[in-house]
């Protein structure tokens, strides 16, 4: 399961090159305007894509990757002044994800549970016999798991809330350097932690299932 959630992400590898992009905008856009920052983002992000095509990776973590800096630099265009504008697109999605997460709790289907077990019946289903069907279980049904899985989402919910409130005061303050700062260490090496904890916690009950 873990090399599934790794390969749709790029691996490692590709939550690395994610941070590229920024690295050469924050720096570029302060020596030479907007108009530079915008010219080196995109050309490390083309070289990012480039490199990973050549290496035989995924393609869609490459494609998704370059057009994810694309939109960040319509935006940054858009907006103008200072370059702030190349983070609007990822603060607003923070919040668009924090909301996301809050709403699946009250609604009682927690997202990180939604997911590990969409990630885990994928398993399954390479895994099993096509002649030989399991029925499905309704993991909120067992309370332990209903309630682990709560804390995991609401742990995500909080992490993306601590991203939106960090970015948004860095963006409010058009403190550009302190954004590309803040996008960097609250990108990937965040993003990891979390994972970390959610295979640690709702592997158990994957074990349990398997006994």
């Amino acid at each position: 399961m873990k090399d599934q959630v790794l390969e749709q992400m790029g691996g490692w590898q590709g939550m690395v090159y994610s941070a590229l992009p920024v690295v050469a905008f924050v720096p570029a856009n302060a020596l030479w305007g907007l108009w530079g920052g915008v010219i080196a983002a995109l050309v490390v992000a083309a070289l990012v894509a480039v490199v990973r095509l050549a290496t035989r990776s995924s393609i869609q973590p490459a494609i998704s990757g370059f057009f994810g800096v694309a939109v960040c630099v319509v935006i940054a265009l858009l907006v103008g002044g200072n370059g702030k504008g190349y983070f609007l697109y990822g603060i607003v999605m923070q919040a668009v994800l924090a909301v996301a997460c809050l709403v699946s709790i009250l609604v009682r289907r927690p997202l990180v549970g939604v997911l590990w077990h969409l990630f885990s019946e994928r398993q399954d289903a390479g895994e099993t016999d096509d002649d030989a069907p399991t029925a499905p279980q309704d993991w909120r049904a067992d309370l332990r798991q209903f309630r682990a899985f709560t804390w995991l989402t609401l742990m995500w919910t909080a992490m993306f809330a601590f991203r939106f409130g960090v970015q948004f005061y860095l963006y409010v303050t058009d403190n550009v350097g302190g954004l590309g700062i803040a996008r960097i260490l609250m990108g990937w090496p965040m993003f990891a932690a979390g994972l970390l904890i959610v295979f640690l916690v709702a592997r158990r009950f994957t074990h349990a299932r398997a006994e």
